[in-house]
């Protein structure tokens, strides 16, 4: 066994995670794939974030012989967390489509890394027909009961400026997706006692103004006062807004609550807003 080498990386980037580092992705080879990293010896190291393959130096040759066949690694790439589109935008692909990547459709960013989109980050314009090919190809009967997230393609060349060129510098050799985070407007409804308050919403950081939508009656004949940020914000994992609760009186502004709790995935629906439907993420507040 000889020295391994990259051949080539794919790294997910994502604004929702701290550090950009998409988590929770498992990248599974496609049947045909998984044939073919056997046949040609190629390793395979994964992560949450990406995937990178190494070529045996020694085996060069053979790989060279299956990529003059225009050798082409399929991966399925499925997350394990359910909310992965809540949180992701374009969000989730319609029911006949999934996003696709390849290799053979590439463009730069502003810092020169090899994206696999076109734009600075994944839109709808990846969506590709569950029918059309490759997909079709790519995916098992039972990839369309638990759809992969995106599927990855590789393809592996022999010429001057394939990957198994020598000649290739490692910058040519890694490959990157980028998505954005979806964005929600922000949504408070203030229960009990403080509805009768004149109450209103300060950012320590002065970035986030929120308007007040008045009063309305919730189920359980429950009043509340709802007061919404004027702008959609992208969400976060860890968010880093610091909201506090204020009444305004003829004393003077007082606080109420020193840092209001801020929204996360699991409160979020979408609303019509101006004939356009917005994501609203709702937080009660008693």
């Amino acid at each position: 066994m000889g020295a391994y080498r990259l051949l080539a990386s794919v790294t997910v980037e994502h604004a929702y995670f701290p550090g950009s580092n998409c988590k929770a992705l498992e990248f599974v080879p496609a049947e045909s794939c998984a044939a073919l990293l056997r046949k040609t010896g190629l390793l395979l190291k994964s992560s949450e974030s990406g995937v990178a393959i190494y070529f045996d130096q020694e085996k060069i040759d053979i790989l060279r012989l299956h990529a003059e066949d225009n050798l082409t690694l399929a991966f399925k790439v499925f997350s394990k967390d359910s909310d992965f589109f809540r949180y992701t935008a374009p969000g989730a692909s319609p029911e006949n489509a999934v996003l696709f990547f390849s290799n053979q459709h590439i463009t730069s960013d502003a810092t020169g890394k090899q994206m696999l989109h076109s734009g600075a980050s994944v839109t709808e314009s990846a969506w590709l027909d569950m029918t059309a090919a490759p997909v079709q190809e790519i995916l098992e009967r039972k990839d369309y009961f638990v759809k992969p997230v995106f599927i990855l393609q590789l393809l592996i060349t022999a010429g001057a400026q394939g990957l198994c060129s020598e000649k290739l510098d490692a910058a040519a050799r890694k490959f990157h997706i980028r998505f954005v985070a979806n964005q929600t407007f922000w949504k408070y409804y203030i229960l009990g006692d403080l509805t009768k308050r004149n109450v209103y919403i300060a950012d320590l950081d002065n970035t986030i103004q929120f308007e007040n939508l008045g009063n309305i009656l919730l189920p359980g004949n429950r009043e509340a006062v709802q007061l919404q940020s004027s702008v959609a914000i992208p969400m976060q994992e860890q968010p880093h807004q610091r909201l506090q609760l204020k009444e305004s009186t003829n004393m003077g502004d007082r606080i109420l609550l020193k840092r209001l709790p801020n929204a996360s995935v699991n409160q979020m629906h979408g609303n019509t807003m101006a004939g356009k439907l917005e994501q609203v993420s709702e937080i009660y507040i008693s």
